[in-house]
């Protein structure tokens, strides 16, 4: 399994995730509304690394994150 970022993008800013899963297409198989990142854009910060770095999942285990939850298909 890989590690992605992730993010719903609302238009005046977003809210981002990590999930690991074995592909880019689980994700958006499982997820709607999501948009899965490789890695982390270039402009990605240490400051915003941070705040993700403690929302993360692994697909097909339950979700405690009741936001990302409901992009779940």
């Amino acid at each position: 399994m890989k590690k992605y970022l992730v993010v719903y993008d609302y238009g005046t800013g977003g809210l981002w995730w990590y999930i690991h899963a074995e592909s880019a297409a689980a994700i958006t198989s499982a997820f709607h509304d999501l948009e899965v990142f490789e890695s982390p854009p270039p402009w990605w910060s240490d400051e915003m690394e941070k705040l993700t770095a403690t929302k993360v999942y692994r697909l097909g285990e339950p979700l405690t994150d009741e936001v990302l939850a409901r992009f779940k298909r």
